[in-house]
């Protein structure tokens, strides 16, 4: 079993320094810097075996426990929920359908995506306003999902002979999470055995090649257009004139060359046109992410001129920017709550039945606006979309700020059962601390942290919960029983 040294920094993450796009770089910089492109395994040969599947893995999510607590990453569900659909439809197109993928979201301006091994892959917000189509980003994750499939970054982890793995994945993690500090990132490359970390680019050319003839491939059996592939690499062309490096970031751990423009180009000239299905959806992502990545009402203006438009698609991605926008507020006159209740409802007259707009048609009363009415409203588009996240997590704020404890740890519980996402318990946690049930609360909590990679404060949890006296005979065997599983989990991995 691979043992890595997840407590071995303790590093704070802030709003203020370095982008992350450069430190991702970094980590793979460091991947590619300990050999050369002549010391890999020929592309079309059989992988090496000296990186497991399971080793990969627990380097990938020994990067993501430290990730999920920065700032920068993006927990909204409605944003989550579709990155994780668009990805899934490309990885079922692809060669290997069946690997377990999680794709997700990091708050920088830049345009990039990045894979960590262990199929996790992730997308800056700068990718997704920027992105001139749906067709467009599925392109970049196509290439991102052909790297995971093909297994580039364990080939370039399995090639260092000399490298321990457990180091290199808390080098990685230090270098992702210390943002700002360019002390603690000299610290943490001390620390993991002092290696060597050069300017050199993460991908060799066969490696990007392979992903690109992959990627189309994947892009195109999903249904949609290939050709925003090229569309996307001069839009790098273009952003590239802009940056004061002169190289965006996607540009740096994927280097484009003529070469490989010339051959995306060549194939996918080869493949006849698609006219993909116009996904309301992704627009509507692309407004709220411009939103949460502007954090001001700087985009009003330009969500006003669409609503004025004649064309009715673009009124609701108006209507639709413009409540967000006003939701963004801790407060709301009568006069606004009056045009935020007439944009949605235009929008929703245009597209009847949304789940976004339903979502946000019941934040806005829920906050701001009747709370009979929000949960109503809730009530109704939960009927219409059960395992919706956002409706879910929405309507669980909803009941919290209302008391309402004992409808929560039902909705909760109904929910919980279909999913592994932590935030499920945390909010049946806080309802059972308004419900007065200690030994639940505790081990509710304890399953949060072990979704969030904390195994040992899990095991505090599990600790206090054996210490309350208010569970049965069948919770505190539950208890019992989830204690010495984590217990044995942290004997073989630390955190």
């Amino acid at each position: 079993m691979l043992k890595t040294n997840r407590g071995l920094l303790n590093l704070e993450y802030h709003n203020i320094g370095t982008c992350l796009a450069s430190l991702v770089l970094a980590f793979f910089v460091l991947f590619a810097s300990l050999t050369a492109a002549d010391e890999l395994p020929d592309i079309g040969d059989p992988f090496l075996n000296d990186l497991s599947l399971n080793e990969e893995e627990v380097i990938g999510q020994s990067i993501m426990n430290r990730l999920k607590s920065s700032d920068l990453y993006v927990t909204d569900p409605e944003v989550t929920g579709y990155i994780q659909d668009l990805g899934y439809t490309l990885v079922s197109h692809s060669d290997d359908p069946v690997r377990n993928f999680t794709f997700f979201v990091i708050k920088d301006p830049s345009i990039n995506a990045f894979a960590l091994p262990g199929a996790f892959v992730g997308v800056h917000t700068g990718l997704i306003v920027e992105a001139a189509s749906e067709s467009m980003l599925a392109s970049v994750l196509g290439h991102e999902i052909a790297h995971v499939t093909q297994r580039h970054i364990a080939r370039i982890i399995a090639a260092q002979k000399n490298a321990q793995v457990g180091s290199l994945a808390a080098l990685a993690v230090a270098l992702l999470a210390s943002r700002s500090n360019g002390d603690v990132t000299q610290a943490a490359v001390m620390t993991s055995a002092a290696l060597p970390i050069q300017n050199q680019l993460n991908f060799t050319r066969a490696h990007e090649r392979e992903a690109d003839r992959l990627g189309i491939n994947v892009v195109y059996e999903s249904g949609f257009d290939v050709h925003q592939m090229s569309g996307f690499f001069k839009l790098l062309q273009r952003q590239a004139r802009l940056y004061e490096t002169g190289v965006p970031d996607y540009l740096r751990t994927h280097p484009i060359t003529s070469e490989r423009i010339g051959d995306v180009e060549s194939r996918v000239e080869k493949l006849p046109l698609v006219t993909p299905k116009d996904d309301l959806s992704f627009q509507l992502i692309r407004s709220k992410v411009s939103l949460m990545q502007s954090g001001s009402s700087e985009l009003a203006p330009f969500f006003r001129q669409r609503y004025a438009s004649t064309n009715p698609r673009d009124r609701v991605i108006g209507a639709y920017g413009l409540v967000l926008d006003a939701l963004q507020g801790q407060a709301m006159s009568n006069e606004q709550l009056s045009e935020s209740r007439r944009l949605i409802l235009s929008a929703l007259s245009i597209e009847p039945g949304h789940p976004m707009l339903l979502s946000a048609q019941a934040e806005l009363e829920s906050r701001f606006g009747d709370k009979t009415l929000a949960e109503q409203l809730f009530n109704e588009a939960l009927d219409r979309y059960p395992a919706r996240k956002s409706l879910l997590f929405g309507y669980a704020e909803f009941l919290l700020s209302q008391r309402q404890f004992i409808r929560l740890e039902q909705i909760m519980s109904e929910s919980v059962v279909y999913s592994d996402d932590a935030r499920f318990y945390e909010y049946r946690a806080i309802a059972y601390e308004g419900m007065n049930r200690r030994m639940a609360m505790h081990k509710d909590r304890a399953e949060a942290l072990v979704g969030k990679g904390r195994i040992t404060a899990a095991i505090n949890e599990l600790t206090m919960a054996q210490q309350a006296s208010d569970g049965d005979f069948y919770l505190r065997a539950a208890v019992t029983t989830r204690l010495k599983e984590l217990m044995k989990l942290r004997g073989e991995t630390s955190d």
